[in-house]
This record gives structure tokens, C-alpha cells and sequence, in this order.
């Protein structure tokens, strides 16, 4: 879902300060090689791709094992998950992974069509281009 927001915020013409030279959609990420400012940004979201992972792994220093696999919760937040039954529980983890699914095929359609040079934003507008 954060990949479709981020594409659609850059469609309309938002930018980072320092960034407003960079295109929108696919031709992003050339153009981000081009500078060193550009690579430090991909450097920068690797980075934090690798961070993310890091701490969202089980932890032996913690005294909660995970419950199923892709259960990342450590302890410093509670929203209630241990209350629910198991038929709750499981209603709740098929309905977050359609979610991931739907959102998949949302950034991939955007994608897709651009990359075709279809438009299927409101106006006709075409990212890229």
C-alpha cells in the first residue's frame, strides 16, 4: 500500500526538497544513479531495508516465542493480539494477507501500464513521461 501512496504522491508532482529534478514512475531510478545525491538515496533505502530486517527477526533476549511464521511482534507493543480467539486470529492474518496481495497487484497494475504507456490515473496522466 505504501508503494501505491508513494507513486501516486509523486504523479501528483510532490517532491522531497533537493529531489524536484528527479522524474516520476520508472524513470525514477536512472535518474537517481545519475547523481551522488540520487545514490545516496538508494543507498539509504537499502540500508533500511536491511535494518528492518535485522530487528524484525525473532529475539532470543526476548521471553516471547512467535506464534506462526511472519509473527514479528517483540513485546514493545501490545494491540490486543493475544485476546482474540483463534478463529479471530486466523480471520485476521488471511484478511492482512489479501490486503498485501491486493496491494501487490495495485503497484504492479500502475506499473504495468505504464510501462505499456497506458495511463489509468485520473486525467490521463502517464508518470515518466
Amino acid at each position: 500500500m505504501l508503494a501505491v501512496t508513494g507513486y501516486l504522491v509523486t504523479a501528483a508532482g510532490i517532491r522531497f526538497p533537493g529531489a524536484e529534478n528527479i522524474p516520476d514512475g520508472l524513470k525514477a531510478f536512472p535518474a537517481l544513479l545519475e547523481s551522488r545525491d540520487g545514490i545516496n538515496v538508494l543507498l539509504q533505502m537499502g540500508a533500511f531495508f536491511v535494518v528492518a530486517e535485522i530487528v524484525n527477526r525473532d529475539a532470543d533476549w526476548l521471553d516471547n516465542e512467535a506464534e506462526f511464521v511472519g509473527d514479528y511482534r517483540n513485546g514493545a507493543l501490545d494491540f490486543g493480539w493475544d485476546k482474540f480467539d483463534d478463529a479471530t486470529k486466523l480471520k485476521k492474518r488471511a484478511v492482512e494477507l489479501n490486503n498485501g496481495r491486493a496491494a501487490m497487484m495495485g503497484i504492479w497494475g500502475l506499473v504495468t501500464h505504464e510501462m505499456m504507456g497506458n495511463s489509468i490515473l485520473p486525467g490521463g496522466y502517464l508518470p515518466g513521461q
